[in-house]
């Protein structure tokens, strides 16, 4: 596992982000660019996850390739996310801790 942290990470993203804008100027990035990404990317999550628990159409892809789709798409989400979040003004780390946390106190 990479030392990277969630705020360097997401730092990277929006690079990633920043030239894609460049690359593609006709695509509309606004306010709702990010929530819609996140829901086409999750899309593709579920059909590769599909494909790789034999519920969906394998494609001609052996069982490494499928996993290596999922985790593509498991990235795109997360990065997606990250950005939403700062976009939002919404620190990613404090809301786990806030609402996830505190289940971990709770007997």
């Amino acid at each position: 596992m990479s030392d990277l942290s969630i705020k360097e990470i997401t730092k990277k993203a929006r690079l990633v982000v920043e030239q894609y804008k460049k690359d593609f100027p006709d695509v509309k990035m606004d306010r709702d660019y990010l929530p819609f990404k996140i829901t086409e990317e999750w899309g593709e999550c579920l059909q590769a996850y599909l494909m790789l628990t034999n519920r969906g159409k394998q494609k001609g892809k052996s069982k490494e390739e499928i996993k290596e789709m999922l985790s593509n798409e498991i990235a795109d989400i997360f990065c997606y996310i990250l950005l939403f979040a700062e976009a939002e003004g919404i620190d990613p780390v404090e809301a786990v801790t806030k609402k996830w946390l505190p289940y971990l106190n709770k007997k």
